[in-house]
């Protein structure tokens, strides 16, 4: 049996965010792909430690439905990941933290399965004060203020990912979702907000996704992050050779739904 291990959760949070298992009458199926703009993140940190904890040598690679990452055609890996009872076919309203990482009263477990999840079904945003109170110019025209969100129609993924950020002393609620679209499932939004948490989060967990890690590595660097750019533009901001000023920082908005400490009592239901 494979060492229950930091890597190893790590992998159950890429999985539970990207990951697609199946399963044939003599294969098995491990499948994983993310955005295209995400190919640094596959062939540099997700590829690299799927091959260092299960012995292979996967390559990455474009996939016809847009996305980019890895099929792995192996029996033995998609039995393991089922045995830690993730299911083979559709997953999204059943996933859930595998039990080994939820009851082994282990930090280092439950950083590693946040960091997984967040770095493919995360999303760092940052909002500005436009309304709601008297704020300084900084405040209205900028978006400063950090919220870190993981949204999933699992109820179990998300009553697990709260479990663990409070075990982690980050504090955060979840919040209910319901699209106007009746064909959309219902969903459950876990965030966390505000400076001195995001901060707590990137000593704590981290991020590996440059996707993500470059909106942080801008805020932390200007005090705020532009958003709409894609990856190229914020490296070029960070190299100097995009001046963050130039990129319309005062007629944009953050697409992170609402969910601020200020908008949580509106649409979205607060669960927890």
């Amino acid at each position: 049996m494979k060492k229950f291990s930091k890597e190893l959760a790590e992998i159950c949070g890429i999985h539970a965010g990207d990951g697609y298992l199946r399963l044939r009458k003599t294969k098995g199926e491990l499948d994983i792909s993310g955005n295209i703009e995400e190919r640094d993140y596959y062939d540099f940190h997700v590829i690299p430690l799927v091959n260092r904890y299960f012995d292979l040598n996967i390559k990455g690679r474009y996939f016809s439905r847009g996305t980019y990452g890895f099929v792995l055609y192996n029996k033995q890996v998609a039995l393991f990941l089922n045995k830690l009872g993730f299911p083979f076919g559709k997953k999204s309203k059943v996933v859930g933290v595998p039990e080994f990482i939820l009851k082994g009263n282990d930090k280092e477990l439950y950083c590693g399965f946040l960091r997984g999840l967040f770095d493919t079904d995360g999303h760092l945003g940052f909002k500005n004060r436009r309304t709601g109170g008297s704020y300084c110019e900084f405040k209205k025209n900028y978006n400063y203020y950090p919220v870190v969100q993981i949204t999933t129609i699992s109820e179990r993924l998300s009553k697990g990912v709260y479990f663990m950020l409070r075990e982690l002393g980050l504090k955060c609620f979840i919040a209910g979702y319901q699209s106007k679209n009746p064909f959309e499932s219902y969903r459950y939004v876990i965030v966390l907000s505000g400076k001195d948490r995001l901060l707590k989060w990137m000593d704590l967990i981290g991020m590996k996704n440059p996707v993500k890690f470059s909106r942080f590595q801008i805020w932390k660097k200007f005090g705020f992050c532009p958003t709409n750019l894609n990856l190229f533009q914020r490296e070029k901001i960070l190299t100097g050779e995009l001046d963050i000023y130039s990129v319309g920082v005062h007629d944009v908005r953050d697409n992170t739904a609402g969910f601020g400490p200020a908008n949580r009592g509106s649409n979205p239901r607060g669960l927890v």
